[in-house]
């Protein structure tokens, strides 16, 4: 199963679409900022999703966290600034640790991050359209197979 995960878009998505239907994924995750940048994503790509509000998302309707279940792994998303991720990932890595989950998805930071600690995954794929730190944009792209999660950033 190959899984996209796309954030912090704030409203631009062209770019990180095409980039993600050219690698052809079954499933989209979207960590928030611009919630709805998540649904018209899983439209143009036709595929199934989950995503989640961010701090950016006002007046809007829909869940701050989500726990998924996909290929037999636990995913943990959320946009990540209730758990203070822009000073540290300790309060998110106590969240997944609780709640069991094989992946923790986050955003907030604009910053990609792909790191596994004490055998949970730590994603953050970036923003699609505004990345702090330099670059073009960047999404995640996380493939699953029996025994592996096999995540890795794509820069746009």
């Amino acid at each position: 199963m190959r899984i996209a995960v796309a954030g912090d878009s704030h409203g631009r998505i062209e770019t990180v679409a095409r980039s993600i239907q050219k690698v052809e994924p079954d499933y989209l995750f979207f960590t928030g900022d611009h919630y709805s940048d998540g649904k018209k994503l899983a439209r143009w790509l036709d595929i199934e999703w989950c995503g989640v509000m961010g701090n950016c998302d006002f007046g809007r309707k829909g869940k701050q966290e989500q726990q998924v279940t996909l290929a037999g792994r636990t995913f943990y998303l959320v946009h990540g600034h209730q758990y203070g991720v822009k000073r540290s990932l300790n309060s998110l890595f106590y969240r997944g640790q609780e709640l069991g989950v094989d992946v923790v998805l986050f955003g907030h930071t604009h910053v990609p991050l792909c790191e596994k600690v004490a055998g949970i995954w730590f994603i953050n794929p970036g923003s699609a359209s505004l990345p702090r730190l330099g670059g073009t944009g960047s999404y995640a792209l996380i493939d699953l197979d029996e025994n592996n999660i096999t995540p890795r950033i794509i820069e746009l």
